[in-house]
């Protein structure tokens, strides 16, 4: 066993979107600790043991995350439990795959549940996604060492808002940062001028903590103290302990660990060789004990979670403990003191000590006395509201709940402000939540109208122009946010809150299917049964809730659980706020605030979890067609400004419910009554609203899926066949449920067929990736895990398909594309060449073989893509393998369905494999996606001609980062551009005007480059590089000679392929001269850095390391050119502007 002595990671982020820490002036903590987990002194690897723990983090929503590092393991404990589930890493499995860790040590996580890990042994730091199988790395990974570009046992980081990190570079003696725009190498922040106590060094640093200013508090640990490095500072200032002088005197510290910051500037310090934490006050010479414990032993982890409580991780001890927070207040009283008597205040609240009690306060903090004399006061540490009315010796809690602060609408958390408007609303500044919250008369809940990244905000008011204007007192400014009254009958298009799931490029689904909920075949009201299911959905903690129709309840069942609690509803149909009445759907936001399609109340209520009631969103309570109203409806989608979509499957229509008008809705799909024609709907059920409003309709009795797009009179058909029921990939057959993956596939629940279908976009049949026997299925979701979860309404259970990905990488992040390939400043090429595919001169179709291969892609795995153009397929070869596997077309056999491919020459792909494929005789572009057994007509495919709804004999293409299409057109002599969004029609974007030399034209174009401001086109037979610039009616040559062919360093002869490195050098395959050519922006000439006896090459890329390779197609074969990197001796040309831009847009989109 090996255990590697290593500190906390203290990774607040700046202006924290968080709760800011509700620690009270006066706070003292309880010397009796309480273990929140592990167990004193037993090592383990069960969900209730830890193995030495190194590191805690509390996330929003209260649950405890430690890094278990001996276990390699992330474990999460939800609030208040004591047993863990495994968020990352394999229990006792170190690795360094993207799966696994190796002794981790630190742990931040963002807002979103985003983890960022130091992974020790690794030297790396992953940013891993709760749910997901595999992290990211963001910081180093490049093996351990001192270069800029790694790290070396470093433990503490620190994660800023714009998802930067510090890293507290233990090894090194220095704190680097890793730009979140920039995760290959670091810059140098403090330190690295190796181990030692002066004010330039440090001595194995530890914890870090970054203020607003970007100052850094380093945990300085050998040296025994506490540095601050200010802003762009070489040198670091003492700010606690005492340089090389360790000890237990109040102005020492032995081995420190761990720091972090309370809301009024406090620093606190684990001082992990005297066991205790030191509270140091601002330029104090000392610190003073608020934490310690005889039985700590070499405790490394400290965070203050959001009740104030002092939380250490006790690493020896196999214990994570919690000391707990006191406040003491003041009078606890308030006093009123009248204009003509300055010399004695009148109680009029409280004075009774400091209490809970109806009679007391805690820390008053703001009021607000009406016009009748009654005072409203924030009893700031008991979490509430209390109103004393005039006279009275008692309050009454208005808003809140008494000692029990939390993130809820009906809770507070260290509230500081409260003013009413002249309707009698109440404004509370939920602080320690960072929002503001609106109270209605009577209400039990609040709210949230406001939220920033307050830190600490205390006061708050209304200007003359009633702008709400709040004191954000730690981040030193006063904030205003102007008042706005929204339009009720306009909205701007939002994009959707039901989740695009992270599923594999090359995701199935295991057709053995699990049962989460319910019984087969058994119906009822028990909390292990279900009657009748309809719909299903999953909160952030991977809890199950299920709509039990016939129970008229919505069932919460835990995570891995059976057992269900009712969340809403009695069990009874009923038509208040507290009942429902046959629920049919379900949503569920980020805050567990539930969305309900109350199917036979004709009304949809939105409802916090946990609270009592729910209130109408959407419909009236009545059934009918007018807009006021909603009929028998079975689905609805809401997004995120929370308009909800609704299906009225009685009304054949779609209406969308603004936010900001639950009094009636507005028509965006159908309404003509039912029927099949484009403008109409035959009894609707699933909806699903993308980004650009545009929506998609479950049109179940006419068997089909409809797009409307937003504003439209009329859907287009977009699957299905309308009207034509049946089992065949291009029908349906009473389908029900929708949903979209993030690489848009759309997957129907077709419930007449017991199966779910998914459909490529623009995909003429569907592919079927989940069924079994099923009794009329209704809801469908996409789980956390990717996984297929189905309502099996009538067979009163519900099932899920798991997600398997046949590669263990096709999850792994992607490395960007060519732009950020390490080509350095100074890279030369070996002249001697390794063949990588292929046989010189030997032209075959065996796997080893090539007949004519083209152009070269590379995916986010290192595999390449060849374009063999003679056995008119696309091969793939795994990273060091020689042996091909064919992924597109038949091999030998040329066609034209869309299995098949004719002469294919152009190849692009992405970074998880979608294919863009110039399919040259043809006459079409195909997007096709690794794994799928045929692709989909992008572009063309409408015959060889000059229509711009048609392209000509044409040998590359170019796919940008909005995955538009640029086709060089040989034939034609111009360059085209397809959007996505339009497959049926291109438009022309440089020359078209015939073959030529001048400026406004080309001749027989073939290579091309898109960036975000100009096109290169390498113009083969007029030997020469033209820059065409978007808009433009003209081209300026940038490299060659215009018609002027030769071997000289100005010309071309027959130049055919063209690329750029990330400094902006331009690339050019120069085909009859047997090189390759690299040329400086605005440079007269080029300069060979490639030159080999080859026959017709006709392609180039760079692979992910830097090598050129070249596509050396007469001789049938592809050839590697090693990529050196010799010192530097000048100085690099500066990158062009339109290139800064542009490949930051592209990075990480695709591996050309």
């Amino acid at each position: 066993m090996l255990f590697i002595a290593a500190p906390n990671a203290t990774a607040t982020t700046l202006q924290t979107t968080q709760a800011t820490i509700p620690v009270c002036a006066t706070a003292i903590w309880n010397q009796t600790f309480s273990i929140i987990a592990g167990s004193s002194g037993n090592i383990g690897a069960s969900q209730s043991l830890l193995q030495y723990p190194h590191n805690v983090y509390i996330d929003i929503y209260g649950n405890l995350y430690v890094s278990d590092c001996n276990n390699h393991r992330i474990q999460r404990y939800p609030r208040g439990s004591m047993f863990a589930n495994t968020v990352a890493g394999i229990t006792g499995s170190a690795g360094s795959s993207y799966s696994q860790l190796y002794y981790p040590t630190s742990i931040y996580v963002d807002s979103n549940s985003t983890m960022y890990i130091s992974d020790w042994t690794n030297c790396r730091i992953l940013r891993w996604a709760l749910g997901d199988p595999l992290g990211s790395i963001v910081a180093g990974g490049n093996g351990c060492g001192g270069a800029l570009t790694q790290i070396y046992n470093s433990y503490g980081l620190f994660v800023d808002n714009q998802h930067n990190i510090y890293i507290s570079d233990y090894q090194n003696h220095r704190v680097v940062k890793w730009f979140a725009s920039n995760t290959t190498s670091g810059i140098l922040l403090a330190g690295g001028y190796g181990a030692g106590s002066t004010a330039d060094k440090l001595n194995h640093p530890w914890g870090i903590y970054v203020d607003s200013n970007q100052g850094i508090y380093i945990v300085d640990h050998s040296n025994h103290r506490v540095q601050f490095w200010a802003y762009g500072s070489l040198l670091g200032v003492t700010v606690a302990g005492i340089t090389g002088n360790s000890g237990p005197w109040s102005y020492q510290f032995t081995n420190p660990t761990a720091i972090t910051f309370d809301p009024y500037g406090y620093m606190y310090v684990l001082d992990t060789g005297n066991s205790r934490v030191q509270k140091w006050f601002p330029g104090a010479a000392y610190g003073q004990t608020v934490a310690a414990a005889v039985s700590m032993t070499t405790a490394y982890g400290l965070q203050i979670d959001h009740s104030g409580n002092i939380i250490v991780c006790d690493t020896y001890n196999q214990r994570v403990i919690s000391f707990g927070i006191t406040c003491h207040s003041g009078n606890s009283r308030v006093v009123k003191w009248l204009a003509t008597n300055t010399t004695a205040g009148i109680l009029v609240a409280g004075g009774n000590g400091a209490g809970s009690t109806p009679d007391k306060l805690n820390n008053p903090w703001g009021l607000y006395v009406d016009s009748n004399q009654a005072v409203y006061i924030v009893d700031r540490n008991n979490h509430r509201v209390q109103l004393w009315n005039n006279g009275v010796i008692s309050g009454v809690t208005v808003a809140g709940t008494t000692g029990i602060s939390g993130p809820w609408s009906f809770q507070l958390n260290s509230p500081t402000s409260v003013m009413l408007d002249p309707a009698g609303f109440m404004y509370i500044l939920d602080s320690g939540n960072g929002r503001i919250l609106k109270w209605s008369p009577g209400a039990l809940y609040g709210i949230t109208i406001l939220t920033g990244s307050f830190s600490t905000p205390l006061g708050m008011q209304l200007d003359r122009f009633n702008n709400l204007v709040v004191a954000d007192t730690n981040n030193y400014r006063i904030v205003s946010f102007g008042l706005l009254c929204s339009s009720a009958t306009t909205t701007t298009a939002p994009p959707p809150t039901s989740t695009t799931f992270q599923i594999c490029a090359t995701a199935v689904w295991n057709q053995v299917f699990s049962t989460l909920a319910g019984s087969s075949g058994n119906r009822g009201s028990s909390t292990t049964l279900l009657y009748n299911p309809s719909d299903m959905t999953f909160d952030s903690y991977q809890n199950l809730y299920v709509v039990d129709t016939a129970n008229h309840r919505i069932q919460k069942f835990n995570s891995g659980s059976s057992v269900g609690t009712t969340a809403i509803g009695t069990g009874s149909a009923g038509s208040s706020y507290s009942e429902l009445n046959s629920p049919s759907a379900i949503y569920i936001d980020a805050n567990r605030t539930m969305f309900i399609l109350d199917t036979s109340n004709y009304r949809v209520l939105k409802w916090k979890l946990e609270e009592p009631l729910g209130i109408i969103v959407a419909g009236s309570q009545t059934a009918g067609s007018g807009l006021n109203q909603i009929t028998t409806s079975y689905a609805m989608f809401v997004d995120n400004q929370y308009n909800v979509y609704v299906s009225e499957y009685g009304n054949h229509r779609v209406t969308m419910w603004l936010a900001t008008n639950t009094t009636a809705g507005i028509l965006v799909a159908g309404g003509n009554g039912a029927g099949s024609a484009s403008n109409k709907l035959n009894y609707p059920w699933g909806v699903y609203v993308d980004v650009n409003g545009t929506i998609y309709v479950v049109d179940r009795n006419n068997h089909r899926v409809q797009r409307w797009n937003s504003g439209a009179m009329t859907g287009t058909t977009v699957g299905g066949s309308t009207a034509d029921p049946g089992p065949y990939s291009y029908q349906f057959s009473s389908p029900t449920a929708i949903a979209f993956d993030i690489f848009g596939y759309m997957y129907i629940l077709d419930s007449g067929n017991s199966r779910v279908q998914r459909w490529l976009p623009g995909a003429t049949y569907g592919i079927t990736i989940a069924a079994t026997s099923m009794s009329t299925p209704y809801g469908m979701k996409i789980g956390p895990l990717g996984n297929i979860v189905i309502a099996d309404t009538f067979n009163y259970r519900i099932l899920s398909f798991a997600l398997t990905c046949p590669s263990v990488t096709t999850t792994t992040p992607l490395p960007p594309f060519q732009a950020t390939v390490p080509v350095c400043a100074t890279a030369i090429w070996n002249q001697t060449f390794s063949t990588l595919v292929g046989s010189m001169g030997t032209a075959g179709s065996s796997p080893t073989l090539l007949y004519n291969p083209s152009s070269i892609a590379f995916d986010g795995y290192r595999n390449m893509y060849i374009t063999d153009i003679s056995n008119h397929r696309i091969q793939l070869y795994a990273p060091g393998s020689n042996i091909g596997t064919t992924i597109a077309g038949v091999t030998s056999s040329p066609g034209s369905s869309r299995s098949q491919l004719n002469s294919p020459y152009g190849l692009q792909v992405t970074s998880n494999g979608t294919m863009f494929i110039l399919d040259t005789s043809n006459y079409r572009v195909l997007q096709w996606q690794t794994g799928e057994p045929m692709g989909y007509v992008m572009a063309g495919g409408n015959g060889n001609g000059a229509a711009l709804t048609q392209i000509g004999v044409s040998y590359a293409l170019f796919v940008d980062v909005q995955y538009n299409i640029y086709i060089s057109e040989s034939s034609n002599n111009r360059i085209t551009k397809w959007s996505p969004s339009n497959s049926t029609v291109g438009a022309l974007v440089a020359g078209g005007n015939g073959a030529g030399n001048t400026a406004d034209k080309l001749s027989n174009p073939w290579g091309i480059y898109v960036t975000n401001q100009s096109t290169y086109i390498a113009d083969r037979s007029n030997h020469r590089i033209q820059k065409w610039d978007f808009g433009a009616s003209l081209a300026t040559t940038v490299a060659g000679s215009t018609s002027d062919p030769g071997a000289w360093s100005y010309q071309f002869n027959n130049p055919v392929a063209i690329t750029f490195d990330p400094s902006g050098y331009m690339y050019i395959l120069d085909s009859a001269n047997n090189r390759i050519v690299q040329w400086y922006p605005n440079a007269p000439y080029g300069i060979t850095v490639v030159s080999a006896t080859m026959s017709t090459p006709l392609s180039m890329n760079f692979d992910p390391l830097g090598n050129i390779i070249i596509s050396d197609t007469s001789y049938y074969r592809v050839i590697s050119f090693n990529i050196m990197c010799p010192s530097a001796t000048t100085t690099t040309t500066p990158l062009p502007s339109e290139f800064l831009s542009y490949f930051s847009r592209m990075n990480q989109k695709y591996i050309f």
